[in-house]
This record gives structure tokens, C-alpha cells and sequence, in this order.
């Protein structure tokens, strides 16, 4: 059982507010009176293709979703497979993953032979992949350009526009 905690802890990272809908569906929770009301809402399926973009932060160039949120990568997915799931430990819940309905696009700088999509089943929808990695967001990530999650438990990464994970602290 310890040999699974470090999983565990790096799969949730810390506790917060769910959505009613979990992923499929955007919220902003009311913050409670003694906790800090959040930037940035729970990402969603988008209304249509997702798009990527290069961002800057302090790590460099980065992969971003539209709004210019920072993308990561979890480690322990498999090539174009989620495992970040709401059956394991509710790891979507701080890891909202990057949906999409439709085929995702990237703007300048994005290889687009990299973009792709995989199907999943918790949350269901279509999620988008860079370099064959599922894309996620981070809840603790309270305005664009922020890399909160970087290196979070080394399993959680950003992703380079080459479509590689960027590993510095």
C-alpha cells in the first residue's frame, strides 16, 4: 500500500471543489468564505475543435489551450492512453483533461502531425494528444502562464512545442 501513496498523492495533487458534471461541463464554484475565490474556472470539452498554441512562462516556449492555460503531460499515461481517470483516485478532478469535440487545431508554431485525439470513457469525450501524450490542465493554475504543476511529484510535465516534456524545476 505506501508503494501506491506517491501514485496517489501525484494523481490528485490536493483536494478542491468538484464540478456536478465533473469535466463535461464548465462551473465556477462559489469559493467558500476562508478560501481564496479561483482564477481560472474548470476546464471543459470545448464547444467545438480545441485549439493549442505556443505559450512563454519560465520555462520557455510551452504547449496552451486557447485561453492560454498551461498543458501537461502525466507520466504514468500510456502512448494515446488516459490513465488519469475519475476511477483512479479522481485524478481528473485537479487534472482536468484537454477535450475536445472535433479535431483539435494548432496555431503558429504547433506541429500539426502531432496533434491528435484519443477517446475516453471517464470523463467520456475525446481528448486531445500532443506527440501521442493526453493533455491536461491544471486547477491550481490560476491565470495563464502559470506552471504550478510543473514537475508535480515528477510525474506531471509541460510539454514543448517539439511535443516533448520539459523536466527542469
Amino acid at each position: 500500500m505506501a508503494a501506491l501513496a506517491p501514485i496517489a498523492i501525484a494523481a490528485c495533487g490536493s483536494s478542491g471543489e468538484s464540478s456536478a458534471t465533473g469535466a463535461a461541463a464548465a462551473t465556477t464554484a462559489a469559493p467558500k468564505p476562508t478560501e481564496p475565490a479561483k482564477q481560472m474556472t474548470q476546464p471543459t470539452a470545448a464547444n467545438g475543435p480545441a485549439s493549442v498554441k505556443i505559450g512563454q512562462s519560465r520555462l520557455g516556449p510551452i504547449l496552451v489551450d486557447a485561453k492560454g492555460r498551461t498543458l501537461y503531460l502525466f507520466t504514468q499515461d500510456k502512448r494515446r492512453r488516459a490513465l488519469c481517470t475519475v476511477d483512479y483516485l479522481n485524478c481528473t478532478k485537479m487534472w482536468p483533461p484537454l477535450m475536445t469535440t472535433g479535431r483539435p487545431h494548432g496555431e503558429a508554431g504547433v506541429k500539426a502531425q502531432l496533434l491528435g485525439s484519443l477517446h475516453r470513457t471517464k470523463p467520456a469525450g475525446t481528448q486531445v494528444t500532443y506527440n501521442g501524450h493526453p493533455l491536461y490542465l491544471s486547477v491550481d493554475d490560476k491565470q495563464p502562464g502559470d506552471v504550478t504543476g510543473q514537475a508535480m511529484f515528477d510525474y506531471w510535465y509541460v510539454l514543448s512545442p517539439s511535443g516533448r516534456p520539459i523536466t527542469k524545476k
